[in-house]
């Protein structure tokens, strides 16, 4: 009876291994790649080329944010996180980390407003309501209409942040529009006053015809953005397990090249 159990165990652990390569081998075949949605577009144009190359993956793009990203790549749900926004030290433990550049949050407000710059203090005075008119800031007498994002959101949360710490985002007075980022450009361009913010390129913000707002005297330029000196500036960072390799690594270091290309001047 021990020996036939041997036996039984003996050939239950061959089957295992045997299935091992082929679990492997479909694992390898298929890439999901999930998180924030500002990022989403250029990791399915770059998969586009990547499956000229590797005809058998499969990739599939899920648009989402930064927080499932580093959730569903730690449960093994996906395979390679977009993140955009910075991570503590007990976020990374145990991922491979590759920043890929820089995107911002861009500051924009209504048509023809004269006032081009805002200061990190202003704002938040206007987040505060504390100001109230744009003739409080060197523009004309037309009262402040303040536009915020959904709380809980990582775009909401970076730029309180940005104005008053960690801590001081249930202080902040202002209309908080759920909407994407068109929805947001055409509500900036038709309120008479309007101040919001979003991640959107300067074509798409140019194309809607509303000001562009510099921020402490820096405007939101391809080279001030990715040299980190515009103030609203958050990084973009690509997450994996540290256990990842073959068809995943290529993969990232593949889009790596593909965004470094894309950000050259000839192509913008």
């Amino acid at each position: 009876m021990t020996r036939l159990l041997t036996v039984f165990h003996a050939a239950a652990l061959w089957l295992i291994l045997l299935a091992l390569p082929i679990a492997l081998a479909a694992a390898e075949r298929k890439i999901v790649v999930a998180g924030a949605q500002s990022l989403a577009p250029l990791a399915e144009k770059y998969s586009t080329e990547f499956r000229k190359t590797h005809p058998s993956v499969e990739i599939e793009i899920r648009p989402a944010n930064s927080n499932y990203a580093l959730n569903a790549v730690r449960n093994g749900e996906i395979q390679i996180g977009l993140v955009t926004r910075n991570l503590g030290a007990s976020e990374t433990r145990g991922l491979n980390i590759a920043p890929i550049g820089h995107d911002a949050i861009i500051l924009l407000s209504y048509p023809w407003n004269p006032v081009a710059n805002l200061t990190l203090e202003q704002l938040g005075k206007i987040y505060l309501g504390k100001i109230t008119s744009w003739k409080e800031v060197g523009g004309e007498d037309q009262g402040v209409v303040a536009l915020t994002r959904e709380p809980g959101s990582s775009l909401h949360k970076m730029f309180v942040q940005s104005l008053f710490g960690k801590d001081g985002g249930d202080r902040e007075k202002a209309f908080v529009l759920r909407a994407s980022k068109d929805k947001v450009l055409r509500t900036i361009k038709r309120v008479r006053g309007s101040l919001g913010y979003g991640i959107v390129s300067l074509e798409e913000a140019q194309a809607e015809g509303v000001t562009v707002m510099a921020v402490d005297g820096t405007p939101p330029s391809t080279s001030n953005i990715q040299s980190a000196l515009y103030p609203l500036t958050r990084p973009q960072l690509l997450i994996s397990k540290a256990s990842a390799e073959g068809t995943v690594q290529r993969w990232i270091a593949g889009f790596e090249k593909f965004v470094r290309r894309d950000l050259q001047p000839e192509n913008h």
